[in-house]
């Protein structure tokens, strides 16, 4: 790590500390959550069916799906 940064932290108080500490965990959880759930359709995007499955990716990278109606 550089040593002007370190030099700066041990200079902040353990409040000053904890405040980046604690924004950085709210936006890793966020972006975990987000990326579990994120392009996940509730139903089939053709037939709307809530009958189907992921079926891998397409030459592009998107996700592709299998509809079991």
């Amino acid at each position: 790590m550089d040593p002007m940064i370190l030099q700066q932290i041990a200079k902040m108080g353990i409040a000053d500390k904890r405040a980046p500490g604690e924004r950085l965990k709210a936006l890793i959880a966020k972006k975990m959550a987000g990326s579990a759930l994120a392009g996940t359709p509730k139903r089939c995007p053709r037939c709307k069916s809530v009958s189907f499955y992921c079926k891998g990716y397409d030459a592009h990278g998107s996700q592709r799906w299998k509809c079991c109606s």
